[in-house]
């Protein structure tokens, strides 16, 4: 078959390989030219999971990690402090690992593509991993974006591991997340736009190197409000519809999951908008209940009594994965970064 995929960050080019390696024709379509693109998102996941996808397109995770976290430090502004223990929490190459699995592939850069010029009927489907933008599909009739600045900076004197600072109401949360060798990403979403922590940082350390000041917004609606995924043959991948945990701001992972989930039904020839749809709720359904939870945190709606059965739901699930967060849930450290959000 023949594929145009849009748009080369994670899941693009993820998709791009693995579709590459079975013998399709796959063209990708990047609307950043080669130098000016650039990975977002901090660079971090869990390392037990890109194992996993690296497996699946001939890499070996080991050569893109930058740092393996210990602790996770968590601070409030209602001055209550917390940490996490990590269990496979890291920082990794993404520029390079992207750049890697586009190796041997036709990508046209420099290209914007959208939904009413792109000649969709010369491919069997085209693939939006837009993310943001979900520029090939129609607008969801719900969406939810945070207006997010992160800064790549270098020439750090304090050595630090990850920590991040959360807002009152929901309203987003500063990180940093170490890279390695005085380097790290440090950023915010804020809802409200102020940013905390992000002066302050720069108030501590006044000999950081900004490389790279990013501004972009990121979607935390859930798949189960992005109608829809597909329209004709063009189907959303990642972000572009929705797979962004909706109060970590973590879409590395579940970005990948979607599109090995897109993957696996196109190798086996069983591929429907219907069954994609199906899979992405079974697989992120209870991002839905993460969703409520942060909107009636926002709106100052929320109970710890009366959404009970809300937060369990989203407990399990977080437990159950454990390896898939890299970090270690326990229902006494979850209530209480719920309460003091």
């Amino acid at each position: 078959m023949r594929f145009a995929v849009i748009g080369a960050g994670v899941a693009g080019s993820f998709l791009a390989s693995l579709l590459n390696s079975k013998g399709h024709r796959v063209e990708v379509f990047e609307m950043y030219s080669k130098e000016k693109h650039f990975p977002v998102c901090a660079w971090g996941t869990s390392k037990y999971m890109l194992e996993h996808f690296c497996s699946m397109v001939g890499l070996n995770f080991k050569d893109y990690i930058l740092h393996v976290g210990n602790r996770l430090d968590i601070y409030l502004q209602n001055g209550k402090h917390d940490h996490l223990r990590l269990i496979g929490l890291i920082t990794y190459d993404k520029r390079r690992w992207e750049q890697d699995m586009l190796n041997g592939i036709n990508v046209n850069y420099g290209v914007r593509c959208v939904r009413d010029t792109f000649p969709v009927h010369k491919y069997d489907y085209v693939l939006d991993c837009t993310g943001f933008h979900r520029s090939m599909l129609p607008k969801p009739k719900e969406d939810l974006t945070i207006p997010v600045w992160e800064y790549m900076v270098d020439n750090l004197k304090k050595e630090r591991d990850f920590y991040v600072i959360g807002y009152r109401n929901a309203m987003g949360y500063f990180w940093h997340f170490p890279l390695g060798n005085g380097r790290a990403f440090v950023g915010s979403g804020d809802f409200k736009k102020v940013y905390y922590g992000v002066n302050e940082f720069f108030q501590e350390e006044p000999e950081a190197r900004i490389l790279m000041r990013i501004g972009r917004p990121v979607r935390l609606a859930p798949p189960t409000r992005m109608d829809p995924v597909a329209y004709g043959n063009v189907v959303g991948v990642g972000e572009s519809i929705g797979t962004v945990f909706p109060i970590l701001g973590e879409g590395i992972t579940p970005s990948l999951q979607s599109a090995e989930i897109l993957y696996t039904l196109m190798v086996e020839g069983e591929y429907s908008p219907e069954a994609y749809r199906a899979m992405l709720h079974e697989k992120f359904g209870y991002y839905d209940d993460v969703y409520k939870v942060l909107r009636l945190k926002m709106e100052g709606k929320f109970s710890m009594l009366k959404h009970s059965r809300l937060l369990y739901n989203i407990y399990k699930h977080m437990k159950r994965e454990e390896q898939r967060y890299g970090f270690e849930v326990s229902m006494d450290k979850f209530v209480n970064l719920i309460n003091s959000i």
